[in-house]
């Protein structure tokens, strides 16, 4: 039986309120959801690197305070005046919000049917609040509507990283030129790198998995990677080229150095694609190398709702899940500093009772 939350007169939420000031709990009073929005209970709330924006002020357009928050599992509570859900989804429904707030329907890229791209680019948790609460209000048009069978092997909490780091990798594999049994090498076993390199194997690619020591080897091979590569003991460009090269590789890791790298390591049209944001310097390439091979490098972020309705279809689907680690509310601090030292195996996630 679907369980219909009950609507309360305020809820608790983290909040940033203002750059540079750090977050703060917060008692934030309901309301009556705008024409347009759904009045959402959080049951799974994701913690990114990129809820660091809110604090330095990264993201442009950001107004404080703000609750973080994109990768969110919730249930339906209540519609605005003029939702239409179209048979799609009703109250009590489990649903989810990921890093696209939505889109204007109106722009030039709107129009085209690329509203990841929309012109105003509304982002969960950095242009509205987001989910790092117990209630959240959210656009129509940034609903992620869920397979019914989604929850059967995994919890709300293995979904909730789809809805962001899932469906980014998800698609950079998928859209990378391949067939079946080219070389991919994933570059970071991380929050992001333990997704891709499911994601690879499960779409047919032969896998080498490539970070710094041993101790991730054995997750590796679990996951299925066909190899995993030491980057301390092991020149990766060379044994990766002994092989033939990649004809597709994913970077993960936020770290210029090891991104430029890597880059020889592609095969004669090989795309090489940064779902990281290097926060350390410019990656630099070799141009001779990167013409003589024609190889592309190209950047990727985070699709529209469609694309997360998309990747938790196949997820669902390949037995694909996130690794993760559950925190409480009140516990949201302890969540973040772990996530930004790195320590997380391999994402936080903070839970609500339903």
């Amino acid at each position: 039986m679907t369980s219909i939350p009950t609507i309360p007169k305020t809820y608790r939420a983290v909040s940033c309120p203002g750059l540079n000031r750090g977050f703060e709990f917060v008692t934030v009073p309901v309301r009556d959801p705008k024409p347009t929005e759904l009045f959402l209970k959080v049951l799974a709330s994701g913690i990114c690197n990129s809820d660091h924006f809110l604090l330095d002020g990264m993201w442009p357009g950001i107004s404080y305070p703000r609750i973080p928050g994109h990768e969110v599992i919730a249930r339906i509570v209540s519609f605005g005046s003029v939702v239409d859900p179209r048979g799609q989804y009703k109250v009590g429904d489990v649903v989810g919000v990921g890093w696209s707030g939505g889109y204007c329907s109106i722009c030039r890229f709107c129009r085209k049917g690329d509203f990841a791209a929309c012109v105003e680019q509304p982002v969960t948790g950095f242009s509205h609040d987001g989910g790092h609460g117990e209630f959240m209000y959210a656009p129509q048009n940034a609903i992620v509507t869920l397979p019914e069978d989604s929850f059967k092997n995994s919890s709300y909490a293995e979904l909730a990283p789809l809805l962001c780091a899932g469906v980014t990798v998800y698609d950079a594999v998928r859209t990378s030129p391949h067939k079946p049994g080219d070389i991919c090498v994933v570059q970071g076993i991380g929050g992001l790198g333990h997704l891709a390199i499911q994601y690879a194997v499960k779409i047919g690619l032969k896998v080498f998995a490539v970070s710094s020591g041993s101790a991730k080897k054995a997750l590796a091979k679990s996951l299925g990677a066909y190899e995993y590569v030491d980057a301390n003991q092991t020149d990766v460009v060379q044994h990766i080229q002994s092989h033939g090269g990649a004809k597709v590789i994913i970077c993960t890791a936020p770290s210029s150095k090891q991104i430029s790298s890597i880059i020889p390591a592609a095969s004669r049209y090989g795309v090489i694609t940064l779902v990281s944001a290097a926060a350390d310097g410019n990656v630099e390439v070799f141009n001779p190398f990167m013409n003589m091979r024609r190889v592309t490098l190209r950047g990727w972020a985070c699709g529209a709702a469609h694309d997360a309705e998309d990747c938790v279809r196949f997820s669902t689907m390949a037995n694909i899940k996130a690794m993760v680690r559950e925190f409480k509310l009140e516990e949201f601090n302890d969540a973040f500093e772990d996530m930004v030292a790195g320590k997380p195996q391999f994402r936080n996630v903070l839970v609500f009772p339903e």
